[in-house]
């Protein structure tokens, strides 16, 4: 079982921590701290409504709540996916995987009801495809929905096993504490995401991280302030606000990794550019942070939005790798 490796530090602290490891060996991708005064004085605050809006997200009792978010985390990831599902006929939301993905629950949510922990526990790649509109003909969209039906077994199992099927208990056991969630969920399938850095262990929790942080203003739509520890948060580390950052120059990539973006070619999941993307992008993150008085997560709202609502950074290529961890 993962713990932190100082029972004093954080689980928010360790991940910052890994941040500046990388930021001070990497080779690949340069971050320009000289420019991000100016870049964050820039920067316009985002309606905290149009961060888990009703368009895209599905709303219901605590339960049902709690169910949707966890389930929709279970298979928020496969970025590096996105357009090998299109090409198989997947049809997006709105320019996004994630608004597809979290849509098209939604709308099975609203028309079956929330799913039951027992039934989650037991879901198949195919039942996964249907919900989330995928053709399981596709090789690339059977891996996918297979991914996530894995993912969704092992949060129902839990639930069923220690919650009595109960999604709210799984939250509420949590003591209002997102550190907490966050080592409950990195026990779980798909959501373990730390990597080895010149023998030193970095870990990102992308997945887990936006998990609190989606359940926090779920509830907080219902007037409950679930988390108080949620300022803690680090940036998700994924591609999108890395992407936004290099096009807006804040994060430099070397030529032969920018090359290898502008081509397609895949980077593997914890491979030393990889690693240097993310991290660099979560320095940025903590640093535009500090000079706005925001808090990390707050930005890394702001930069994702401003990637998926402009075609400026729609139009060209992010970096891709296939995990699922983002």
């Amino acid at each position: 079982m993962l713990q932190p490796q100082n029972q004093e530090q954080s689980v928010f602290d360790m991940i910052r921590t890994g941040f500046d490891t990388v930021c001070r060996q990497a080779r690949h991708v340069r971050l320009r701290e000289d420019r991000i005064a100016a870049y964050a004085d820039g920067l316009r605050k985002l309606d905290e409504r149009q961060v888990f809006d009703g368009k895209h997200h599905f709303s219901g009792t605590m339960e049902d709540t709690a169910c949707y978010v966890l389930a929709l985390d279970c298979m928020n990831f496969g970025s590096g996916y996105d357009m090998l599902l299109v090409e198989e006929g997947w049809e997006q939301v709105d320019h996004s995987l994630y608004y597809t993905i979290s849509t098209r629950l939604k709308h099975y949510f609203d028309e079956n009801g929330a799913m039951r922990a027992a039934d989650m526990a037991e879901i198949s790649p195919r039942q996964c495809a249907a919900i989330l509109g995928l053709d399981e003909k596709g090789t690339f969209s059977f891996d996918f929905a297979r991914q996530c039906a894995l993912s969704l077994r092992g949060m129902g199992t839990k639930i069923m096993a220690d919650h009595g099927g109960s999604f709210h208990d799984f939250v509420d056991s949590m003591q209002g504490a997102a550190d907490r969630m966050v080592w409950a969920l990195v026990q779980m399938p798909g959501f373990d995401d730390s990597h080895n850095y010149h023998g030193a262990k970095i870990c990102f929790f992308k997945r887990a991280q936006i998990t609190a942080a989606d359940l926090h203003l779920a509830y907080g739509r219902m007037g409950v302030d679930l988390f108080h520890d949620i300022n803690h948060l680090t940036m998700f580390p994924d591609n999108a606000v890395p992407h936004v950052l290099r096009t807006d120059g804040i994060l430099d990539y070397m030529p032969p990794l920018a090359e290898k973006i502008e081509r397609g070619v895949e980077l593997p999941s914890g491979s030393e550019e990889e690693i240097e993307i993310r991290a660099c992008a979560g320095k940025a993150v903590e640093l535009i942070a500090l000079h706005k008085g925001m808090i990390a997560m707050d930005v890394d709202h702001i930069l994702w939005h401003r990637g998926t609502d402009n075609p400026l950074y729609r139009d060209k290529p992010t970096h891709r790798t296939l995990s699922v961890f983002y």
